[in-house]
């Protein structure tokens, strides 16, 4: 080794261990890495040589490896080391790059025994290499970046800080048609349609002003003169000291999206209006307890506002269970089969002049099926024949008139956003951008695409891929892509291929849009439409829609088709099918109605139909509706028909006054259940001042009731939500839309409370605003408790990072998902390394991984707290014993949705634990050996002493004594062999408490006249003193005990109470028993004798041979004999006790009730 040494050059010694550690190293390494020999031998390699940049560090273990493993010598160059240098001031580190290369010294057999590694200082030539390196790699990522902004699928722009274009990319300008030497500062707004133009605009400068993102959608001119819908995005560019520098954006194509929404939202509007306007009353129950879950407003103003949804028909109408009506729909509900209603009568509540009316339906109860036949609901359709069924009685009331009522849908747009990625050709991820990780949650180093999509498609998608790069054509497609809280949304993804000059790919450049709100809603969208359309289907009324300037049929009822004889054939024009009804002029209506984009009301028309079964026609009388069906665009597309049949009411029309006075009966019964509401209703005219607020505005903001809200409104609005509240107002009256957004009110105390704010606009014919109709509702708590879960979570991210253990948290399935900075404390591992499924692995000790795998799974499956105790790796070496507990955190309907879990080091305490085995057993030993010396040596003293009393007896019987004092040594050696005697017994009585203890059997024993037995063996102390005895075992009469034991133990404590009584007063003792807990049992005993001086003697209570009465005779062995007896079986005894007033004697036993 000292030649070694002295070898010329930068030479270490290793062994190929785990460590590599270091054992010699030559004077020429100690000078160039500044340290000694004594700082490096015997050290492992990478503690006391490791590079100063992670980059190097691996790069050298890697070598270091690859010589151990293959038995080859291998180099690692551009090693960076910040050495120390004595010459600079205050020995500033300087940087040094070295060149190790590493060599194999063999065993004679050809193992490895050491790895020699040379080293060179190569700083000046890596030094010297640096600037070109640096420049090819800028100009190999300028190349990209701008391959990324030419090929990416997607519309880019920028502009200057001042908001100037000066950058569109070729996607943009292909669309738009414009040529790159044409772009002017402004020209972007020229293509936007003008109707989005100021909107654009409005948010441009908006995002301008506040620096904040910009996002709007408009419509975009095409090259070829199209308007297309585009979603665009913007955000600010600004330097270190946040100068702004420049805007940079992105437009999305959501043009076929956005037309899916319009007709989806036209189609739930049109078949809406349907069932908002037909004459009828139709609701829908679900389930077996018939829930009601649709009312339209004639059902509603029917009930007069009593009905809620979501309450069950028996406790909405208690009335149907008497009636029989909740029987029948009870049998449709069972037999799936429906249920015609014919002049059905129904009270109604008592009237201002308190007579009950009774209206009379025609209709049906009619089973609503799942696809599998099974019956999910009812659905009711009713129409008032109250005036059919007067008229033919001369009594009651005409049906209610149809009211009608449009009702409008809002489209939710958000924002989506996107992520760029980018693929080798054989579509492994090498690059995403910030978004991406930042929505994932997944760490910025893994680029596993395939780990955050939903597991149904993720075959999908790699099918798409792999047809992609099969095909080398642009690819795209739709999936569920995991948020950073565990939640699955639609994203739509694009892709385009990178070619090389040969036309090989060499990349793949693509981006993924969030789709979800939109994909949700269309699916909503297609439900609710599926959902109107069985509805419709199965309503018994006449209802039809036909389109086009000829009115061909796109769908009739079966009632529709009866009524027109079976003759409707979808397709086909109504003038060519029903000629007789056009001859009367009712094709010409609709022509007019089609025309004119107004719907027709036609009351009580008189039409003749052809009757295929007599070849005649037949007079009928409807009420019925031509409704024109708007388009996306605000076209007419065709015409709903509904009619009813009313010939019968035709001579009820002298009846009109009355429903007239009913109408305004339910109008008013309409305002006060509005006003019975807690939430704040208001009307405004359509300039937005203030027309009408409900009371409840009055009682919140404690103003004068009635007066005008228009000149006090804004006094009550918080003065920083005014501007916000203004503008709100602003663009929903210049866009002729409703509004939703929260604000601030001052409540009459002065407080504010968050409110959300929403109104809807009525239109007129020609679509101008009529008013506006809004409410306020208090959210107030929920802001609170939005907040206090955000604080809530911070202040549990500082404690985890607080507390001295290790945290964790992992999801519902067990995968781990968060350590604290505490783990790499504990185990020199980084807490991102340790996270997934396999994050217990590289933690815990081979040997534990097994059975804590099971502990953790059967914790799983049963829900229940997880706990088990585990080694750790340690940052220092070797294993540390950790306390692992988890508890599940579960969601109202008991579901696991997240473990929260802990680990404790345990390591001291577990060997505490050992040591104190190791003792417990010593003691064993010895308290054994010392039972078995007491138990031989009173066994054998028994006999001698039984032969000196018999001895002395004979002496005392024959001999004869003169000394006077003679008798007194005789009493004196009498009471030492009594004093001997009984030691002896005290003794054997220790030894024999614990025999039984270990031998005898437990057994249940009676506690009254088990104690009774002991009593009467002290009957004549009882009876001397004249003593009272209580027992009271009525809450314990049982206990599963050792009998000799509970023996001792109770004639012990009663002894002890008669032979320590107070001499002024007779004993008064109790004895009760009682289970605190279900396994243990409590037994007192008291008394009001003489009482123990705790102060003085409490530590020397239990003590054997203690006695602390000395009047009379005693062995001082009782209570210590209680005491083993209530601790060898785990309990514990407990004394209270007062000087001349008594003592309480507690026993806690731990024991199974009988």
């Amino acid at each position: 080794m000292l030649l070694f040494r002295h070898l010329p050059g930068n030479l270490l010694l290793l062994t190929p261990d785990a460590d590599f550690t270091v054992v010699d190293s030559s004077e020429g390494y100690s000078t160039a890495a500044r340290k000694n020999r004594e700082q490096l031998v015997g050290r492992p390699f990478f503690e006391v040589c490791a590079p100063a940049t992670p980059a190097s560090h691996q790069r050298l273990q890697a070598s270091l490896m690859h010589v151990r493993q293959h038995h080859q010598e291998h180099t690692a160059s551009g090693l960076r080391y910040d050495l120390t240098c004595p010459a600079e001031p205050e020995g500033a580190p300087a940087v040094h790059y070295w060149q190790a290369t590493h060599y194999l010294i063999l065993t004679e057999e050809g193992t490895l025994r050491f790895i020699l590694q040379k080293t060179e200082d190569v700083t000046a030539q890596y030094q010297a290499e640096q600037p070109a390196k640096t420049h090819t790699t800028l100009l190999t990522d300028q190349e990209r970046a701008h391959f990324l902004l030419e090929a990416l699928p997607v519309m880019m722009w920028s502009t200057t800080p001042d908001g100037l274009t000066d950058y569109q990319n070729p996607r943009w300008l292909q669309f738009t048609g414009r040529q790159p030497e044409k772009l002017e500062a402004t020209s972007w707004l020229e293509d936007i349609h003008p109707d989005d133009r100021v909107r654009a605009q409005q948010a441009w400068r908006e995002a301008q002003a506040n620096g904040r993102f910009y996002e709007v959608e408009y419509r975009l001119r095409r090259h070829d003169g199209q308007y297309r819908w585009i979603h665009s995005q913007g955000v600010a560019q600004r330097d270190a000291n946040g100068t702004l520098l420049a805007w940079v954006g992105v437009g999305l194509e959501v043009h076929d999206q956005k037309q899916v929404q319009q007709q989806l939202a036209a189609k739930d509007r049109q078949l809406h209006q349907i069932l908002q306007q037909i004459p009828a009353h139709v609701a829908t129950l679900e389930g077996p307890e018939h829930i009601y879950t649709f009312l339209n407003e004639r059902s509603k103003q029917l009930f007069g506002g009593t009905v809620e949804l979501g309450v069950p028909a028996a406790k909405a109408r208690p009335e149907f269970i008497s009636n029989g009506y909740l029987h029948l729909i009870d049998k449709v509900y069972r037999t799936a089969e429906p249920f015609l209603l014919t002049e059905m009568p129904m009270a109604q509540p008592p009237g201002p002049d308190g007579t009950t009316p009774t209206l009379y339906f025609d209709g049906a109860f009619q089973p609503l099926t799942n696809e599998e036949g099974q019956t999910q609901g009812i659905l009711v359709f009713g129409l008032d024949v109250t005036e059919r069924v007067l008229a033919r009685q001369r009594t009651a009331e005409l049906m209610e008139e149809i009211r009608q009522q449009d009702a409008q849908f809002r489209t939710l747009v958000e924002s989506l956003p996107l992520f760029v990625y980018i693929a080798d050709a054989e579509g492994k991820v090498v690059y995403f951008n910030p978004q991406r990780h930042a929505y994932t949650g997944q760490d910025s180093a893994v680029y596993d695409w395939e780990a955050a999509i939903h597991p149904n498609d993720l075959e999908r998608i790699r099918g798409l891929f792999a047809e992609g790069r099969r095909t080398g054509l642009p690819w795209s497609g739709e999936f569920r892509l995991r948020r950073h809280d565990g939640q699955y949304r639609w994203h739509l993804t694009h892709a385009v291929p990178l070619r090389l000059s040969t036309g090989t790919i060499s990349r793949w450049y693509g981006s993924t849009t969030d789709i979800h709100d939109a994909k949700m809603f269309q699916q909503q969208l297609e439900a609710k439409d599926q959902e109107l359309l069985q509805i419709l289907s199965q309503v018994p009324a006449y209802i039809a829609t036909v389109t086009g300037p000829d009115h061909r049929f796109v769908f009739a009822t079966p009632n529709y088709n009866r009524l027109m004889g079976g003759r409707v054939r979808l397709g086909q024009p109504a003038a060519e099918l029903l000629p007789e009804v056009a001859a009367q002029g009712f094709v010409e209506l609709l022509d007019t109605v089609y025309r004119t984009q107004k719907p027709y009301i036609g009351h009580e028309n008189r039409i003749e139909l052809l009757d295929p079964a007599t070849g005649g026609t037949q007079e009928y009388y409807l009420n019925f509706v031509y409704q024109p069906l708007y388009g996306a665009e605000a076209q007419v597309q065709g015409i709903l028909a509904f009619g009813v049949d009313v010939t019968e009411q035709v001579y009820a029309r002298q009846r009109a006054e009355a429903l007239a006075t009913e109408v305004r009966r339910s109008d008013e019964r309409l305002r006060r259940m509005t006003e019975a509401l807690p939430n704040i209703t208001f009307i405004n005219e359509a300039s937005g001042v203030g027309h009408y607020v409900s009371p409840q505005w009055y009682a919140f903001t404690g103003l004068p009731e009635g007066s005008s809200i228009s000149n006090h409104w804004r006094e009550i609005v918080h003065p920083d939500d005014l501007t916000r509240v203004n503008e709100e107002y602003r663009l929903a009256r210049e866009q002729k839309r409703g509004w939703s957004f929260e604000v601030r009110f001052r409540r009459h105390d002065g407080q504010y409370c968050w409110f959300l704010n929403q109104a809807q606009p009525e239109y007129d014919d020609q679509g101008n605003i009529v008013r506006w109709y809004g409410s306020d509702t208090n959210i107030n708590a929920q802001k609170e408790l939005t907040e206090a879960l955000q604080q809530s979570e911070q202040y549990f991210r500082f404690l985890s990072e607080s507390v001295p253990q290790v945290i964790w948290t992992a999801e519902a399935d067990g995968q781990v998902d968060y350590f604290n900075d505490r783990l790499f404390e504990v185990t020199g591992l980084r807490p991102a390394d340790c996270l997934g499924r396999s994050a217990w692995a590289a933690i815990l000790h081979p040997d534990d991984q097994q059975r804590s795998l099971e502990a953790w799974q059967t914790a799983a499956q049963a829900g229940a707290a997880y706990e088990n105790e585990y080694r750790f790796v340690s940052r220092t070496g070797g294993y540390r014993w950790f306390l692992g507990r988890a508890e599940p955190l579960r969601n109202e309907q008991g579901e696991i949705v997240r473990w929260f879990g802990s680990c404790t080091d345990i390591d001291d305490v577990k060997q505490t634990q050992q040591l104190l085995h190791r003792q417990n057993a010593q003691l064993t030993q010895i308290n054994q050996a010392l039972d078995n010396f007491v138990y031989t040596a009173s066994h054998d003293l028994k006999q001698p002493i039984t032969n000196m009393a018999g001895i002395f007896e004979e002496l005392k019987r024959t001999a004869t004594f003169h000394d006077e004092a003679a008798g007194q040594l005789v009493s004196m050696f009498e009471g030492a062999l009594q004093q001997i005697n009984t030691t002896i017994h005290d003794l054997s009585a220790v030894v024999q408490v614990q025999r039984q203890h270990e031998q005898l059997p437990t057994e249940v024993i009676e506690l009254l006249p088990f104690t009774q037995e002991i009593l009467h063996s002290l009957q004549d102390q009882i009876d001397e003193l004249h003593a009272q005895v209580t027992l009271d075992f009525a809450a314990a009469p049982l206990l599963l005990f050792v009998r000799p034991n509970l023996q001792s133990i109770l004639f012990n404590l009663l002894s002890n109470a008669l032979k320590y009584a107070a001499p002024q007063r007779p004993p008064q003792i109790t004895v009760t028993s009682s289970w605190p807990e279900p396994n243990l049992l409590l037994l007192m005993v008291q008394d009001n004798g003489l009482g123990i001086d705790l102060e003085r003697h409490e530590r020397q209570l239990f003590q054997m041979f203690r006695r602390f009465h000395h009047h009379v005779n005693g062995s001082g062995m009782g209570l210590y004999l209680v005491n083993r007896i209530v601790q060898q079986m785990g309990g514990s005894l407990e004394v209270e006790s007062e000087v001349d007033k008594g003592t309480l004697f507690r026993l806690l036993l731990p024991t199974q009730k009988p």
